[in-house]
Parts: C-alpha cells; sequence; structure tokens
C-alpha cells in the first residue's frame, strides 16, 4: 500500500521504546494547512495488530487532542475488546490556531470565528492524508469526531455545516450558548440537507452545568435532532453530580460507549 514503509518504520521503531498505551502504538506527524495557514501537530493511536492491507480501520478525531488524546485512544482499546468489536484509529488534532479561532464558528466576543477554513482543514487536507497513509476507511459513516466545549461547539458546527465529513458526532458539554446560540440556527437553515443522512450523535453534559447557559440549548438541539433526523441513533447524557470540567472524562467515557455499542 502507497506510503505504508514509513508507518511500518514507526511501528519497529515504538517496539522498542516505551509505549505511551499499552498496547497500542503511536505515530505523529506535522501538517501545514493551506486552508489557514496554520502548522498541526497530529498523532495516531494504531489498534493492537494493526494491519491496514487487511482491515479498513474507522477514525475518531479528537479536538483538544493535547489533552484528551491519551485518554481517547487507552479507553477505546479497552472498550472495543469489551464489545467484541475492531478497534478504530484515534487521531489526535493538535493546536495549530487558538481553540478560540478554529473552533469556534462566527466572530463574536468569545472567539475569532474560523471554523470553517478549521473544517476545510479536516476535510480537504487531513482526511485525505489519513486515507492515503493510514488506510482508513474512507465511508463517511466510518468518521466520528469528538469535542468537549468549544470542541463539542465545533462538532456540532461539524454536523450542521459539514455533514458529508463525519457520520458520528461525540459532543461532551458543548458550547451551544455561543454566539445567541448560533448552532440552533445553522441546524434549521440546513436541516432539510442533513436529515436524510444516517447519523450516530452522543450528547453528554455534567450535571452541575444545569444552572448556567449550558442546558438550555443543549436540550434544544438534543430534541430538534430526536424529532427530525428519522435516520439518527442519538444518545444523551446527564453525568450525575459533576461540572463542566468534571465530567468531560466520564462523558468521553459513556460517548465511547455508545460508539462502539452502536457503530
Amino acid at each position: 500500500m502507497k506510503n505504508l514503509m514509513p508507518i511500518l518504520l514507526v511501528l519497529a521503531f515504538v517496539s522498542c521504546q516505551k509505549e505511551v498505551f499499552n498496547p497500542q502504538q503511536t505515530s505523529e506527524f506535522s501538517i501545514h494547512s493551506s486552508a489557514n495557514g496554520a502548522d498541526y501537530t497530529i498523532k495516531v493511536a494504531l489498534p493492537q495488530h494493526y494491519d491496514p492491507e487487511t482491515n479498513q480501520y474507522a477514525t475518531i478525531y479528537v479536538l483538544d487532542g493535547d489533552e484528551n488524546f491519551n485518554f481517547v485512544a487507552e479507553n477505546s482499546e479497552k472498550i472495543s475488546t469489551e464489545y467484541s468489536t475492531t478497534n478504530v484509529l484515534v487521531v489526535s488534532i493538535g493546536y495549530g490556531n487558538d481553540r478560540t479561532v478554529d473552533y469556534t464558528p462566527t466572530s463574536a466576543t468569545e472567539g475569532k470565528g474560523q471554523a470553517e477554513k478549521f473544517m476545510q482543514f479536516i476535510q480537504d487536507e487531513l482526511i485525505p492524508k489519513m486515507e492515503t497513509d493510514y488506510g482508513v476507511d474512507t465511508a463517511r459513516e466510518s468518521r466520528i469526531i469528538l469535542g468537549h466545549s468549544f470542541g463539542g461547539l465545533l462538532a456540532a458546527y461539524a454536523f450542521t455545516n459539514f455533514n458529508t465529513v463525519f457520520g458520528g458526532y461525540l459532543m461532551l458539554s458543548p458550547s451551544l450558548w455561543y454566539d445567541n446560540e448560533i448552532l440552533l440556527r445553522y441546524e434549521q437553515e440546513n436541516r432539510d440537507i442533513n436529515n436524510n443522512h444516517h447519523q450516530l450523535v452522543y450528547l453528554g453534559l455534567g450535571e452541575l452545568e444545569k444552572g448556567g447557559r449550558m442546558l438550555a440549548p443543549f436540550e434544544a438541539f438534543y430534541h430538534r435532532l430526536a424529532f427530525n433526523y428519522p435516520g439518527i441513533k442519538l444518545g444523551r447524557h446527564l453525568e450525575p453530580h459533576l461540572d463542566h470540567v468534571g465530567s468531560k472524562n466520564p462523558n468521553i467515557l459513556e460517548g465511547l460507549h455508545f460508539y462502539f455499542e452502536n457503530r
């Protein structure tokens, strides 16, 4: 397979090193985006017995990868084993621009609104590289995006405005309040285009987030998906007794369980 040799060299190298994950192995590369001019460090957790010649792997693209990659990769291995299903390649997207630039859909007080260019980078540059160099499955349904907070906002934006890119969405404490809940407007504007697609969506929140600006748009988004998307597999969870930060890892686990059970 084209460009397989660099991967095999990586595997040979990491087999002699102390691995970040056991039994997973990792690969790393940098990519310059022509869409927004930023440079991104990408880490890839390779499944145990990774063999792109005989398997086409699904991929989970992890936002805020510097913080979330290890946890997602480690638990994807565990949970896929628990469900006796093929594991995924976990793709960590490091910071090229600040997350308030890349993850926000419009320019507002809290962000610079460059999500469209960031999604163009993922769609036109990162995903094709993963398909060429790592032999991953090219089907939309095999690609999942995972994000928390502003990362969850970006995942919701991918759903509403770039729905042909991903078939699965794990949105954890998504900041749907952003810019007067503009994602709710995007959902309505693009509903007729998107609601004929098959979707897998998990929405997670911390129970202690109910008292602020998080819950109302979260519930509104959930109900819109439940009532207007006939092809959707939809999950919703409020993590008991935990806040915005504390609920992140428990909801990652819930989201991964939801994905591997329903893929």
